[in-house]
């Protein structure tokens, strides 16, 4: 009706002024006329915006286009009645408005904002929400850079994945790990792209936090659902990070300086088509150290105990050149370092331990990004990039010492004759303490490995119809993965129930030049949009995985992966939708496959799932949104190896599976209020059963896989929770002002069955007798650790420097903050040369035990 009223108005407006204008020369009157002044300000400065562009469209007249000057202010001659007439306001750097002419009056307030969806007097004006526009029911979950910014910007390293962690379908990782499950799967099955850029290992500490940092990303969209054909490389969960793109016309300044950290951003135009978006991280979490030693003066002093402290080391870069409106080139680059050094020193009953640990990992990425609008219907996007992961690791590990042996001891092995691995026989008489020298009882090493990775991507969508959109792509990726290792030290092999012997071990692998090729084609068809009635997408992806090295070649045949979704809206606000589709992906580790493991051409493939989702999503008044999604997953084809000791002739023998199974099901509940003035936030909650099978049959009671998992058996994954609750909430009692919590809740992990700590012999080469310990554990389906519920809170207050576009910002964050007052707890660990339990060795979480503060300034101009 509305759409009629307005045409009829169009169509009688014009016959209704000549009407008026065809009378005599003395009854004639001219038609009325008002004039509308418009005054354009910055809405949180209150200064005014000289060159902004207005635009004032009507039925029944051609539009009138204005800039404002130096005042901000400009002018329309308007018909007085007037039809309803839409005001348009646009500024560089600030968002686009839309809003309805009041019937009369003849003045208009316009405050622009960068990030606020406003209300100004008898002007009401909208905006779409940047990097929401991609979310969509039953496939993904979107957050762009204003909903990132309180949870992802505190902490001891400000991360965007403090903020995805948070997501439903996104299971709660504990202290210090950013590597999710998404709803049951494995973390490692997450992919991850950069601007549509494969990312092999986007980590920094070993996965304790990701490379994105909040001043560089601009929206995170996690699909936890059945996501577009369009990527491969991932099975459970695709991350889609979405770098800022630096505006040609502008200069840009952000920036923030903490405890623990400094980061600097700065976008700079080179022209009107091209600009520059350059900054970068840098630890430095030494203050920490001097809180601990000079501070607090705990022992032992830090700076001993972590001579090097960890740290991060990040550059980036990304350029944009738009030569026209058809044509957009952009280029990112990336080198990022972080490393940590460790030295442990203890003594008790005679005996002394030490340990060294250093670690350094280096990472970095070129890629560029090409699209072409050949005509209006038709784009082509072609995109390539490189990537470089390096990750160094050394150890050393010495006892040396006396030791009384204890009674119990004696009792049991006094008297008796134990053999080493040669045959050589070992009398145990009338001995009271052992003797180990320095230096005899050491174990050291280093790990180098080393993967470099060049993908390419070519890419072709146009629309067939309106409404109606087809892609052909096709892409490649190739892999060379290098690792080097040298261990050298001492090994335990049992030779009775209560015996062991101490043997030299050396081992030294020099994995050269395994290569790998992932090529892939698919198709899409997309119809409809956010609004109409019935869309969707359906998608066919082909893969071919192929390795190979100087001696050793493994190919596969190729898998096709169909994948279709749809959503239905059948009123206003509703929205149902549906997904169905095959997943497939090269697990990471058979980059290092050899001919040992006994793989076969042809006789393995790629790891594969099938997944389904239902979901429905409600949009209510005042911003509110609820969604609710269930699935299942199917794995088949799972690769799973393994390695024993032959106990007859004490050789190496390994074998490979790819008879995997396993399932996952659950449902998801998300509660959300949109950004607002006063508050806004979300509740998520999960539940996800997830097991999985590796068929074989253990040669040993109670072995695992290398991955630790359980063999013939049904097992729930180490990571596995089936709980998960997550609160999201923003208070703003006053302009500038916000306080944030985030409160998480989580269920236990499964937790290995502990075995009573029984005490053993070990005799070394030389003869000499060792007392200690072990502790047999076993997988129990029915065993968790304890809840985890970590609370982290921030407060920020904002402003403008007066009579300037430089935004200041002060917080102070808490991380964990009752974690003096609850902790989650699993088994403890013990001491293998005393058989006593250490103490406060039973954290479920592996956090620091203490509250992490952090206190920061930020400046954006």
């Amino acid at each position: 009706m509305p759409r009629l009223t307005l045409g009829i108005l169009a169509l009688l407006y014009p016959w209704a002024a000549a009407a008026q204008s065809s009378g005599s020369p003395e009854t004639a009157a001219a038609p009325a006329v008002r004039t509308v002044a418009v005054t354009v300000t910055d809405r949180e400065l209150g200064i005014p915006l000289e060159g902004a562009e207005l635009e004032l469209t009507g039925a029944g007249m051609a539009a009138q286009k204005a800039s404002t000057d130096e005042a901000g202010q400009a002018s329309f001659k308007v018909p007085d009645p007037a039809p309803r007439m839409t005001l348009r306001a646009s500024f560089p750097g600030y968002g686009d408005y839309r809003g309805t002419l009041p019937p009369s009056g003849g003045k208009i307030d316009v405050a622009l904002s960068i990030s606020d969806v406003i209300e100004g007097r008898e002007l009401v004006v909208e905006r779409s929400a940047p990097g929401k526009s991609d979310q969509k029911s039953g496939i993904s979950v979107a957050m762009n850079r204003e909903e990132m910014d309180t949870t992802a910007n505190i902490g001891l390293v400000e991360d965007i994945m403090s903020s995805v962690g948070t997501l439903p379908g996104v299971g709660f990782t504990g202290g210090w790990n950013s590597m999710p499950s998404v709803r049951g799967g494995y973390p490692e099955e997450m992919g991850t792209v950069m601007d549509g850029v494969y990312m092999p290992y986007p980590w920094h500490w070993g996965g304790a936090f990701s490379i994105f940092n909040p001043y560089m990303v601009d929206a995170a969209k996690m699909s936890n659902g059945v996501f577009s054909a369009r990527y491969g490389r991932a099975m459970s969960g695709l991350l889609e990070v979405t770098t800022l793109t630096p505006e040609p016309g502008q200069v840009r300044v952000e920036g923030g300086i903490s405890t623990t950290s400094t980061d600097l951003f700065a976008q700079i135009p080179f022209s009107s088509s091209a600009a520059l978006l350059i900054g970068g991280k840098v630890t430095y979490l030494e203050s920490l150290a001097l809180l601990n030693d000079y501070a607090l003066r705990l022992v032992p002093p830090m700076s001993e105990s972590i001579p090097t402290m960890p740290f991060i080391r990040d550059f980036y870069t990304k350029g944009s050149w738009a030569p026209s409106d058809t044509l957009k080139l952009s280029l990112n680059g990336f080198f990022g370092s972080d490393g940590v050094g460790v030295h442990s020193e203890a003594s008790a009953e005679g005996v002394t331990t030490l340990a060294d640990f250093d670690w350094l990992n280096l990472q970095g990425f070129l890629a560029a990004d090409l699209r072409w609008m050949p005509a209006d219907f038709a784009v082509v996007r072609l995109q390539g990039g490189w990537n470089n992961q390096t990750m160094d690791m050394s150890m050393y590990f010495d006892r040396f010492g006396e030791r009384d042996y204890s009674a119990a001891f004696l009792d049991q092995f006094d008297g008796r004759t134990f053999f080493l691995l040669d045959g050589t026989t070992v009398a145990f008489s009338g001995q009271t303490g052992y003797t180990i020298p320095e230096g005899s009882l050491t174990f050291s090493g280093f790990s180098r490995q080393t993967l470099n990775q060049v993908q390419g991507k070519l890419e072709t969508e146009f629309q067939a119809a309106k409404g109606h959109v087809l892609s052909l792509g096709a892409e490649e990726v190739f892999q060379v993965f290098r690792s080097k290792q040298e261990m050298k030290g001492w090994s335990e092999f049992e030779t009775g129930a209560d015996s062991a012997a101490y043997t030299a071990m050396e081992v030294s692998t020099d994995l050269e030049g395994n290569k790998t090729v992932d090529t892939a084609l698919y198709g899409l068809w997309n119809f409809g949009s956010d609004t109409s009635l019935l869309s969707g997408e359906l998608g066919l992806r082909a893969e071919h995985f192929f390795l190979w090295n100087r001696d050793y070649e493994l190919n596969t045949y190729p898998v096709a992966n169909p994948r279709a979704t749809v959503q239905w809206r059948p009123r206003a606000g509703l929205t149902l939708s549906a997904g169905s589709g095959f997943f497939s992906m090269f697990p990471l580790d058979a980059v290092a496959a050899e001919d040992k493991y006994g793989i076969k051409s042809f006789e393995a493939g790629p790891n594969r799932a099938w997944f389904n989702v239902l979901g429905a999503e409600l949009s209510f008044a005042d911003s509110w949104s609820f969604r609710i999604e269930t699935y299942y997953k199917q794995w088949f084809d799972r690769l799973y190896t393994a390695f024993w000791q032959d106990p007859d002739t004490l050789e190496t023998r390994y074998a490979a599976k790819t008879d995997g199974t396993g399932y996952a099901a659950g449902f998801d509940l998300m509660l959300k209020r949109k950004t607002s003035r006063l508050w806004d936030g979300y509740l998520t909650y999960s539940f996800v059963t997830s097991q999985f099978l590796n068929p074989m049959d253990p040669p040993e009671e109670g072995m695992t896989d290398l991955s630790g998992d359980p063999l013939g058996r049904w097992y729930y994954p180490s990571f596995h929770r089936f709980h998960s609750m997550n609160l999201i909430l923003n208070w703003k009692p006053a302009r500038g002002l916000t306080f944030t919590a985030k409160a998480r809740l989580a269920s236990g992990t499964p937790k290995p069955k502990a075995g009573n700590i029984e005490m053993y012999a070990a005799v070394a080469e030389d003869g000499t007798v060792v007392e200690q310990y072990r502790r047999d554990e076993s997988y129990d389906p029915d065993l968790r650790t304890e809840l985890s519920c970590p609370v982290d809170l921030r407060v920020s207050f904002s402003n403008y420097y007066r009579n300037s576009k430089v935004r200041w910002e002060y917080y102070i964050g808490a991380e964990d903050v009752f974690v003096n007052l609850y902790s989650p707890k699993t088994n403890a660990s013990f001491d293998p040369f005393t058989g006593e339990e250490q103490p406060d060795s039973d954290s479920a979480d592996f956090g620091i035990g203490i509250p992490q503060i952090s206190v920061g300034y930020k400046l954006s101009y």
